[in-house]
């Protein structure tokens, strides 16, 4: 069957925008104001990866079942499972091999955090350690990983649901999603759990569904509400929205947490809704440089941890709080270069291979 999926190219280069912000979270440099306003809050970009893939992977399910008047699950799962499981398994690899190499070299690693235990992390079960124990495992890059542990879990819910369910059910499903994960967030929140499962982070792939939805059941009706729009109130919205992701943050009160969901998937709906309806408003090309890097945007997300921690040896500080601003520049687009390099060679390396094959399951 001839693949019929529109690729969104704008999408690749919002990948690598929010991986740049996760990027800028872990960097350990305090000390400048305005650095430290604009890198606060890198779950927020992670939350927005979750509203892409809702989006994405909606889009996917819905267009072969248009197309088709089906859906090929077991072809689904292969594909996911060859998009992330060899680059994840080998990071896996690579964090419990560390303190062994470490130690030979007579180096000192982090005391800080748990002892991860294999089982749970080659199980994507790392986020519920997270969970349990309130605390982050003690090396790299296992820190990080508690999101694909999440989007894996919701590939399995997402596409089981879709499999059952017909096209008209969706709104229905999505409903639910978000409701349930409000009150999964208040459970959590009065036991002190930190929202790192699927439960409390549904309402986001939810909220990218919306426009998949749209794009694939309501596409005309769709289109002409956003063609009526002034051109200015859609760059407006767009802008404000960016600035609200990055603001709120900074926003701290009691409720905020609970607050905080509901309004960035909101922004979300609304940006994914603009991005595609108005892509030649808000287009960014494949050739565009943000674009080409969004394509690596996995390998960063799971290498830069341990880039950055190799340049703290590196500079020989545990935490940047320079006077220099040059220094701190410096430091950072070591670990932006470092981190380039290591995301492009895991991606030709390890990630295409793989991604090859993915054709035979379309």
């Amino acid at each position: 069957m001839k693949n019929n999926r529109k690729h969104f190219q704008t999408l690749d280069a919002l990948r690598f925008f929010a991986f740049f912000k996760v990027f800028l979270f872990h960097i350990p440099i305090y000390g400048f104001p305005a650095l430290s306003f604009i890198k606060e809050g890198g779950g927020t970009a992670v939350t927005f990866f979750f509203a892409l893939s809702g989006f994405l992977i909606t889009y996917i399910i819905l267009e072969e079942k248009k197309a088709t008047g089906t859906f090929h699950i077991q072809a689904f799962y292969i594909r996911r499972v060859l998009r992330i499981w060899p680059l994840y398994f080998i990071m896996v690899s690579f964090a419990f091999i560390t303190p062994v190499v470490l130690n030979v070299l007579s180096m000192t690693s982090s005391a800080d955090g748990y002892e991860p235990n294999w089982l749970l992390s080659v199980s994507f079960l790392e986020n519920y350690k997270m969970i349990a124990t309130n605390s982050f495992p003690n090396v790299s890059p296992l820190g990080v990983m508690w999101s694909v542990c999440v989007e894996e879990h919701f590939y399995i819910l997402w596409a089981l649901s879709l499999y059952f369910i017909p096209a008209r059910g969706l709104p229905w499903l999505i409903a639910c999603s978000i409701i349930l994960a409000n009150i999964s967030r208040y459970v959590f929140y009065l036991h002190d759990w930190a929202f790192l499962d699927l439960l409390t982070n549904i309402d986001y792939f939810a909220y990218g569904a919306i426009p998949a939805w749209l794009l694939i059941d309501r596409k005309e009706q769709a289109s002409g509400f956003f063609s009526s729009l002034p051109a200015v109130l859609k760059i407006t919205t767009l802008i404000a929205g960016i600035g609200v992701i990055i603001i709120i943050p900074n926003i701290n009160f009691e409720w905020m947490v609970l607050i905080e969901p509901t309004v960035l998937g909101l922004i979300y709906l609304v940006l994914l809704a603009l991005i595609v309806f108005e892509e030649e408003l808000f287009h960014i090309p494949q050739k565009n440089v943000f674009s080409r890097l969004g394509v690596y945007t996995y390998g960063f997300y799971l290498t830069h941890t341990i880039v950055i921690n190799f340049f703290v040896k590196i500079f020989d500080k545990k935490s940047m709080a320079f006077e220099s601003t040059a220094i701190a520049v410096l430091f950072i687009a070591a670990c932006l270069l470092g981190t380039t390099i290591a995301g492009i060679v895991t991606y030709y390396c390890i990630e295409k291979p793989f991604l090859k094959l993915k054709k035979r399951f379309n």
